[in-house]
């Protein structure tokens, strides 16, 4: 019989497109329970596992997305046995509070993004005339030898 653990994920794990890649994980190991988002910024699995073995490759699976996707960052995994068997739907189902919240709190996420970006484009820019102007000057320089040569 499956016994019902809760992993809690630290890190940088909210709004990052988390929770749908552990539901993508979850169904491809045919792993049954719910996902959400906690108040102090975990995301917390409540799911059943068949064997240890099963349990062990959803999480390194886990921690395996910190590799794939830059956003995402995971500090731990703690797991704890709840000693009972929890009956879920099939699969990872994502549980959300408020869908519209979590909307917008992506959404402003996004944003942040963005002006990285975009900042670090306007940095790459002046990099860029910087290396310009130095590449006219030596230009001008070597002009001016040769014709000091001739």
């Amino acid at each position: 019989m499956a016994t019902t653990y809760e992993l809690i994920i630290y890190g940088k794990v909210q709004h990052v497109g988390f929770r749908d890649r552990i539901e993508n994980i979850g169904r491809g190991l045919g792993i049954n329970g719910i996902i959400y988002n906690y108040k102090d910024g975990t995301v917390r699995i409540l799911a059943n596992f068949s064997s240890e073995r099963k349990k062990r490759l959803f999480k390194e699976l886990i921690k395996e997305l910190e590799e794939d996707d830059k956003l995402i960052k995971i500090d731990k995994i703690e797991e704890k046995a709840l000693n009972t068997y929890i009956e879920f739907p099939e699969g990872i189902n994502r549980i959300s509070a408020d869908d519209l919240i979590e909307l917008n709190k992506k959404l402003d996420e996004g944003v942040k993004y963005i002006k990285f970006i975009f900042g670090e484009l306007e940095e790459h820019k002046k990099i860029l005339i910087e290396m310009k102007d130095t590449l006219y000057e030596i230009k001008e320089i070597l002009k001016n030898n040769s014709n000091a040569q001739k």
